[in-house]
């Protein structure tokens, strides 16, 4: 066993006594001219890269894919100490704590966001640009992002909110619960999301559910982008209006990501539930909703 190595296994199995009444948070410090940072999360990622610091990054999480991938991590603690990072920006609820807090032990600077709800995402990214000597670059793109939300909310102004079911998964069926950023979207859209009365982010529901509370729009990321996806599953439930009105839609699990890229969530969801607003066909199988769903998000 190496040095290294061994420091790592004797940080981790004292963790407890190290960290029990919870390690203190770093001192905002602003970057060096070769700063070299590792995120954690995908959400980080793209913030870096949307407010300049992408040629800092030399590490990502191995569920990052946009813009780019630097190098991948899972996290594994020596690798991460390999590429000496400056800094590392995680999650605060994400599940490699253990991890990050050996590695806060180790001397390596941590930045740990959250990002369960549209007020986090927004304060994550004026943290992200505070500890990377980016705060301007953070707030034009705040206020990039918040034109964006203000020209939506106007197209929708005085409409309607349709029954909207909103899926993760079919095996269970876990939907968009209260308390997530997705659920703000939704009712920022105009929406009445079937799911609310749960209580929970991630509420189980049943088939029988779903038939009863008969959902007008369906967006099911079991789907994905596969267009034959509906007739495969949604077909054997006719009855419910969104099926029989063919307003069954699928998204890509990047699409709808807590990140810079959450107005383009806003405008894709927008044009699901009210394609009307946006001069588009309410049928999920028109080639010009289909369309209009891909590039709405494109940035203008």
């Amino acid at each position: 066993m190496t040095a290294r190595r061994a420091l790592i296994t004797l940080l981790l199995a004292g963790l407890c006594s190290n960290c029990g009444t919870g390690c203190s948070p770093p001192s905002n410090r602003q970057p060096s001219a070769a700063a070299r940072i590792v995120s954690l999360a995908p959400s980080v990622t793209e913030t870096l890269f949307a407010l300049g610091a992408g040629p800092e990054v030399v590490g990502v999480s191995s569920y990052c894919d946009y813009p780019a991938r630097v190098g991948g991590l899972t996290p594994n603690v020596e690798q991460i100490i390999a590429l000496r990072p400056t800094l590392i920006i995680g999650l605060a609820i994400a599940s490699n704590q253990r991890q990050i807090k050996a590695l806060e032990s180790m001397g390596f600077p941590i930045l740990l966001v959250r990002e369960e709800t549209l007020g986090d995402i927004e304060r994550s990214i004026e943290q992200i640009g505070d500890r990377t000597g980016r705060s301007k670059e953070a707030q034009a793109l705040l206020a990039h992002i918040n034109g964006h939300f203000t020209s939506v909310k106007k197209r929708l102004a005085g409409r309607s909110s349709p029954r909207v079911l909103m899926l993760v998964g079919h095996q269970p069926m876990v939907a968009v619960g209260s308390g997530s950023f997705l659920d703000e979207l939704l009712r920022t859209v105009h929406a009445d999301n079937i799911a609310r009365f749960a209580r929970q982010q991630w509420p189980r529901l049943t088939m029988e559910y779903v038939v009863r509370t008969a959902p007008e729009v369906i967006i099911d990321g079991q789907m994905g982008s596969d267009p034959t996806a509906p007739d495969s599953f949604w077909s054997r439930f006719a009855t419910i209006p969104a099926v029989r009105d063919h307003r069954v839609f699928g998204y890509e699990d990047s699409t709808l990501r807590p990140g810079p890229r959450v107005w383009q969530s806003l405008e894709t969801l927008a044009v699901m539930v009210h394609p009307e607003a946006f001069n588009v066909a309410s049928d999920s199988s028109s080639p010009k909703a289909s369309a209009a769903q891909q590039t709405i998000g494109g940035d203008r």
